[in-house]
């Protein structure tokens, strides 16, 4: 079974559940039955053994950049590999027979990655290495060719580069701080959640109108755009309310968790309602830990925390149990 009939006919199956069209058990069967055994270790072994050749390969290039200690010379190598990559992937994803429609993916996407390294080693090249590097035009600019590979050729790998590398361009960022701490921060979280509230509804409308019309070859390209906005418009919604933030945003922040639920139960959608109720959950706790922190021990402080979400768990748990009987 391909992975895009795989994905529709499990998205299908749980709609019918959320509708309480089919029980719980039912539910099971039919995802038992659409999931492709053995599939994920072939997968990710396929994505390992791809992996390890082209960190295998940037070794290479780094140290032949590095023996002829010349950016222009690495930049115009790194080129030059991305290129191929690029051409090498793009005529094995797009096989007929299908040979090898993942590794193609990979490296197509791997391409642009390394286009992106390419551009910014060619601009140290030309101006020196200064600070102020144009990172953010960079990332737009590989984004926009990884949007267009993905459409010319229907790959949605070069599609979920591309968003990744639109959205970071446009400001948001996160680094690794050491001893198990990230850093994560938006630069215009109020323009950020506008941007990525109109993605929302690019992708709702790619996904229901274009992919059953005009775009039949781009499907799941709708959902790439739908799941990056909802990400991207909570972590800015989030972040206005942190720390001590406007009671204001607060009230967004928890409309816009419940509007994704009400919206995922309308539209039948489970991403809506999936991270509606992940981020009403955080916008909650984080509620609970500005006021109480201070206020209580660590140990109370967990033990009431924890004691509130299972018995709201068990509310909602009991509440979604009784909805289709009730409309049954």
């Amino acid at each position: 079974m391909r992975p895009v009939t795989h994905d529709l006919m499990s998205r299908e199956a749980t709609d019918w559940h959320q509708q309480g069209l089919i029980d719980r058990p039912l539910l099971d069967l039919l995802l038992q039955r659409y999931a492709r055994r053995g599939e994920m270790l072939t997968t990710l072994l396929k994505w390992l053994g791809v992996f390890a050749i082209v960190q295998l390969g940037l070794a290479v290039l780094a140290s032949v950049a590095l023996l002829a200690d010349s950016a222009t010379f690495a930049a115009t190598l790194l080129a030059l590999t991305s290129a191929g990559l690029w051409y090498g992937g793009v005529r094995m994803a797009t096989d007929p027979r299908r040979l090898y429609p993942y590794t193609g993916a990979i490296l197509v996407t791997a391409s642009l990655a390394g286009v992106f390294g390419s551009l910014l080693l060619g601009f140290i090249a030309t101006n020196g290495p200064i600070e102020h590097i144009p990172v953010p035009t960079f990332m737009l600019l590989t984004g926009a060719l990884g949007a267009l590979t993905a459409y010319r050729y229907h790959l949605r790998w070069p599609l979920l580069l591309a968003l990744l590398l639109f959205f970071h361009g446009l400001g948001a960022w996160h680094s690794y701080g050491g001893h198990g701490a990230y850093f994560a921060d938006i630069q215009d979280p109020e323009l950020m959640a506008v941007i990525a509230l109109g993605t929302i509804l690019l992708g709702v409308w790619h996904e229901r109108r274009l992919e059953l019309g005009p775009l039949r070859r781009c499907t799941g390209f709708g959902g790439l755009y739908l799941i990056f906005g909802l990400l991207y418009l909570n972590l800015s919604l989030w972040f206005l309310t942190l720390p001590q933030g406007p009671l204001t945003w607060v009230l967004v922040f928890t409309a816009a968790a419940i509007g994704q639920i009400v919206a995922g139960a309308r539209l039948h959608d489970a991403r809506f309602t999936g991270f509606g109720i992940v981020f009403l959950a955080i916008n909650l706790y984080t509620r609970y830990f500005e006021h109480f922190w201070d206020q209580l021990s660590l140990g109370v402080f967990l033990l009431v925390g924890g004691a509130l979400a299972m018995i709201l768990g068990y509310l909602f748990e009991r509440w979604s149990q009784l909805i289709p009987s009730e409309s049954a």
